[in-house]
């Protein structure tokens, strides 16, 4: 990878607190539709968000105009303290939760694999990244999800769950955590899924019995219903008319979400989404640790400190490549007016001048390698118009 100067991040920030799923949706198509080049794009249940360096004006006036009110823009430290707040989980809806970090390398192996990826940005989700490790290995024991949300959700609607039947629709990574931790809580659990193969596979893990993707009648067997598929769940009448009628809660993990919308229309107060998750107050989750704020106060200074070495050292070099090109000028202009000049001469000429810009540069280079903030090379950039 090749160090170049390093710009300020800028990351476009929306989040399932503030602004719907369809929106978040929406704004997430545009940024798929016309990706600045460079950049990180960050999808989860609850947030999408875009990280970028060497922003232009065209491209700040199409995210801004993508963006959906209750979005935000966030530049410089104030991007760079999100990225590593979001990476250790404490931005998340359950607080330390590992979902974030697994998402997060999804994302930059995406981003690296696509394209090439803006060192700055690159650099930050290290950085990120291995600050979130770090804060998840003080979290004790088996760590919370959202899955362990939603199933709190149905206990506080309809009581303990205990030997009463929950169906889990979809066996990918929610799913699986869904199905898991209703049968931890002593629910009899059915796994549904449009790969048998993968229903029956999860069923035998955790003691779960399978049912088609369509249930069917009977479906008012199931006290809730916990949905973690991506696109809709696809229902006949008799399921549709059985939920519908009946007293069953559907969680819809799902973003955007699976439940058809006749469906939705028939539930009511008995269908909790996503964001109703992530607006509620759910018990259990951990308080500010001082330990997470001093580790991401660490990281942020960690990532700023390169950032500013990058910019010293891009500084130093584009005024060493200056002065090469204004000596090579002037000698190119000196061998003009003088063509008859004997090679001894122009090689002694030519090594004078060498000389001559090394010791002119000598203290400039030395006062860059000692900067530590990026503020010598600013100021060098600006006064060689570099």
């Amino acid at each position: 990878m090749t160090e170049s100067v390093q710009s300020p991040i800028t990351a476009v920030v929306v989040h399932a607190r503030q602004v719907p799923a369809a929106e978040r949706e929406r704004f997430a198509k545009a940024l798929r539709t016309a990706p600045i080049a460079g950049s990180l794009v960050v999808e989860t249940c609850h947030r999408v968000e875009a990280y970028a360096a060497r922003v232009d004006v065209a491209d700040l006036a199409r995210l801004t105009e993508a963006l959906p009110e209750g979005g935000r823009v966030l530049s410089g430290d104030e991007a760079v303290r999100h990225a590593i707040t979001v990476a250790t989980g404490h931005d998340s809806v359950v607080v330390g939760e590992d979902q974030i970090g697994h998402q997060l390398r999804t994302s930059l192996d995406q981003a690296r694999s696509s394209g090439p990826l803006d060192p700055s940005v690159d650099r930050l989700f290290t950085v990120a990244l291995h600050a979130g490790r770090r804060a998840r290995s003080w979290q004790p024991g088996r760590r919370r999800s959202l899955a362990d949300v939603a199933l709190e959700t149905i206990e506080r609607m309809t009581g303990s769950v205990r030997e009463r039947r929950i169906l889990v629709v979809g066996a990918g990574r929610m799913g699986t955590l869904a199905a898991r931790a209703a049968a931890s809580a002593g629910a009899r659990v059915t796994v549904a899924n449009r790969s048998r193969e993968r229903a029956s596979a999860l069923a035998g893990a955790i003691g779960a019995a399978t049912a088609d993707l369509d249930p069917g009648p009977g479906s008012d067997r199931f006290v809730a219903v916990i949905l973690a598929l991506g696109g809709r769940w696809a229902i006949g009448p008799a399921t549709m008319a059985e939920l519908g009628a009946g007293r069953a809660i559907v969680v819809d993990l799902s973003v955007p979400p699976a439940t058809p919308d006749g469906l939705s229309e028939r539930l009511g107060e008995r269908l909790v989404n996503a964001d109703d998750l992530a607006l509620a107050d759910a018990p259990g989750g951990s308080s500010s640790d001082p330990r997470i704020d001093r580790l991401i106060d660490t990281a942020v200074a960690e990532y700023l400190e390169w950032q500013a070495r990058g910019t010293a050292r891009a500084a130093a070099d584009a005024l060493v490549q200056r002065a090469d090109r204004e000596r090579e000028a002037e000698l190119a202009r000196l061998w003009r007016e003088l063509p008859t000049l004997e090679p001894e001469a122009r090689e002694a000429i030519e090594g004078m001048t060498r000389h001559l810009a090394a010791r002119l540069l000598r203290q400039p280079l030395e006062r860059l390698g000692r900067d530590s903030d990026g503020a010598d090379g600013r100021i060098v950039r600006d006064l060689f118009a570099l």
